[in-house]
């Protein structure tokens, strides 16, 4: 397991987190029985273009994909580490996910050690952005840190009784703390976060995508 000493914890520099995740209008319902209740491809070709996108101005950084052992394990296994990202699985009990992989036991540790100028000691590369994937306990925690400054929300909207999702996001939007941009705000960041292919997924005027019986939105929301 990586951990970090607490000289690495505060030599490390705090990148902003954002959170990227799909989650039903009403409920924010985002899981049914350990996995997602919904197969949406264009939703899962934003999410790979967003969290692989290079970012930074280090030509070896990469951004960091920070998970619980249960999203980990929800991963089709030829998938797994993702490509083109630095993968991190939180766990209280497992020590090693294997190649590819860092491991921590909170949340907290794993944010002190990621970092676009870590220590020469450390075994994890320079990280260039951070993105929580899930589960849902690991977005309630994130919503805590004053780091966590963006959401990548694709709201998915359905009849949630059909659905019956069984985990959830906190409803973040009722507390006042979060605004939504708007559509071109989000093409905007994506065009200059250079990650271009996912600009061209976004109907410029925000219009629903729909997908195997559901329809979908993608939206940005930041920190006030």
């Amino acid at each position: 397991m990586t951990v970090p000493t607490p000289q690495t914890a505060s030599a490390a520099v705090q990148l902003p987190v954002a959170l990227i995740v799909a989650a039903t209008h009403a409920s924010l319902g985002i899981g049914r029985a350990g996995t997602l209740p919904w197969r949406l491809p264009t939703d899962m070709a934003l999410f790979r273009l967003v969290t692989s996108a290079p970012g930074g101005s280090s030509a070896s950084s990469q951004p960091a994909v920070v998970m619980g052992r249960k999203s980990w394990e929800s991963i089709p296994k030829k998938f797994r580490p993702l490509r083109n990202r630095v993968n991190v699985v939180l766990s209280r009990t497992v020590t090693d996910f294997g190649p590819g992989t860092h491991t921590f036991s909170s949340l907290s540790q794993a944010l002190s050690a990621l970092s676009p100028t870590p220590p020469p000691a450390s075994t994890i590369p320079p990280v260039s952005s951070i993105y929580i994937i899930g589960g849902a306990e690991i977005y309630t925690e994130a919503f805590k840190y004053p780091a966590t400054s963006r959401i990548f929300l694709t709201t998915v909207y359905a009849d949630e009784e059909a659905l019956q999702c069984d985990t959830f996001l906190p409803d973040f939007r009722s507390i006042g703390e979060w605004e939504q941009k708007s559509t071109a705000d989000l093409r905007r960041l994506l065009n200059d976060m250079e990650c271009h292919e996912a600009v061209q997924l976004i109907p410029e005027d925000g219009d629903r995508i729909k997908e195997n019986g559901l329809e979908y939105a993608f939206t940005l929301w930041e920190k006030r």
